[in-house]
């Protein structure tokens, strides 16, 4: 398992979206520019059914042929047992099983934006042009990667094409990230993310645009390298949540849940695969324990 990556893509996405998503969600792009670093599961950070195959998964794919992917999002009524579903996306992948075209939707289920991936001949992807259904791009993403096929840096721009985020990427002798940079056209340093890898633990240290400590996030790994658990600490280092992991005898997340200091829930997950181990359904749970949200995810083969 690509560790490094899982790791790597969840702390930039959210190191991101705490910094753009007000000026995201004014754009319509909300759903549409977190960056993805290297594969991995986010899957099993995100509440709102964004969906990004990881390796595994890949290997899913290429096995079953798989062509085509679209999410649906069905809203659960309290006492009721009518759904109405609700196309949020379509993945479409190459014979390689890597995402090619991405078609976002609306509220109302019109197009709103596509993402097009663009790939090196040695399968790194190093662009990835955001799109309304009319044509002129919105904003893109370039990517670098070093010798070892690591990825050093990627960078947003607007439709202007001025630089609206620039993240730089560092690792160690065993490419394991230590470290994420983030900042704006003029260099200015926003975030700044350090992470330290002892035995089965990750802790992960992000500071603030003053150097100051922001927060802090030790992950615990099992013996495959899986997530198990996440503590995130305030910057006084006082416990403010903790989420674990629970997986099946095929190493399929099935179900992780986020708990406050108090031991209220935060949010709660499940995940249904099918024979195939592909992931089908995604319910959501809110901080009062009921289903919110079910997520459904449909596959076109070739």
């Amino acid at each position: 398992m690509n560790l490094n990556g899982e790791y790597a893509k969840i702390t930039v996405m959210r190191i991101f979206m705490k910094k753009y998503l007000p000026l995201l969600m004014s754009a319509a792009l909300v759903f549409f520019a977190a960056p993805q670093i290297s594969p991995g599961p986010v899957l099993a950070d995100d509440k709102n059914g964004r969906y990004s195959a990881d390796e595994r998964e890949k290997k899913i794919f290429r096995e079953s042929s798989v062509k085509n992917f679209s999410c649906y999002e069905y809203e659960v009524g309290l006492g009721s047992s009518s759904q109405t579903a609700r196309l949020l996306l379509t993945n479409h992948y190459d014979e390689g099983a890597k995402i090619k075209l991405a078609r976002r939707y609306d509220k109302n289920g019109n197009l709103a934006l596509e993402d097009h991936y663009i790939y090196d001949r040695s399968g790194n992807k190093i662009a990835k042009v955001i799109k309304t259904p009319a044509g002129p791009a919105v904003s893109k993403w370039l990517y670098r990667y070093d010798g070892a096929r690591n990825m050093v840096r990627m960078t947003l721009f607007s439709a202007a094409n001025e630089i609206r985020g620039d993240w730089s990427l560092k690792y160690d002798g065993g490419r394991r990230m230590v470290e994420i940079i983030e900042s704006d056209g003029d260099g200015d340093i926003f975030n700044r993310s350090s992470s330290v890898y002892s035995g089965n633990k990750i802790i992960e240290t992000n500071y603030n645009a003053d150097n100051e400590i922001d927060n802090k996030r030790i992950y615990t790994l099992d013996q495959r390298g899986k997530k198990t658990g996440t503590v995130l600490y305030d910057r006084s280092g006082v416990e403010k949540t903790k989420t674990s992991y629970i997986y099946d005898t095929a190493e399929n997340l099935i179900e992780n849940a986020a708990y406050r200091q108090n031991g209220g829930l935060s949010f709660k997950l499940i995940h249904k695969y099918d024979y195939e181990n592909k992931l089908i359904e995604k319910t959501s749970f809110g901080p009062d324990g009921l289903p919110d949200k079910i997520y459904r995810f449909v596959y076109e083969k070739h």
